[in-house]
């Protein structure tokens, strides 16, 4: 992803790839509710827009790849509504939804992967 620090990029090409915005969260999440939900619609909606973008220049959209918590430009999570939401978007789309669990597999959540905190009715391709 493009927060990643220039020497881990090197010799590394970049890709012509559609990045979507990861939800920016207000602290604490019982003050902000309104507010939170309000950017989590807002960042779905921009992944179906970039879906739907894409294909319309004839470059399908073959997957979504998310981090759980995306932890180089901070600590930023979103709730498992959106999680659960990003899943449906990218099984309307016939996109492959991957979970990169490098950070958050292991058992650091809580529980052995992060993805087991969104409560998903099926599995993940992980």
């Amino acid at each position: 992803h493009n927060t990643s620090k220039a020497i881990h990029k090197l010799d590394i090409p970049s890709f012509d790839w559609p990045i979507a915005p990861f939800p920016k969260l207000q602290y604490p999440l019982e003050e902000f509710v309104r507010e939170n939900a309000q950017e989590e619609a807002r960042c779905l909606e921009e992944v179906e827009d970039l879906i739907v973008k894409w294909r319309q220049k004839g470059k399908p959209v073959a997957g979504i790849v998310i981090e759980p918590i995306q932890a180089e430009g901070g600590d930023n999570h979103a709730s498992p509504d959106f999680f659960f939401k990003l899943r449906n978007i990218a099984r309307k789309h016939g996109c492959a939804f991957h979970v990169d669990e490098v950070q958050t597999g292991g058992g650091a959540t809580g529980k052995f992967w992060a993805h087991e905190h969104w409560g998903l009715d099926d599995p993940l391709m992980l």
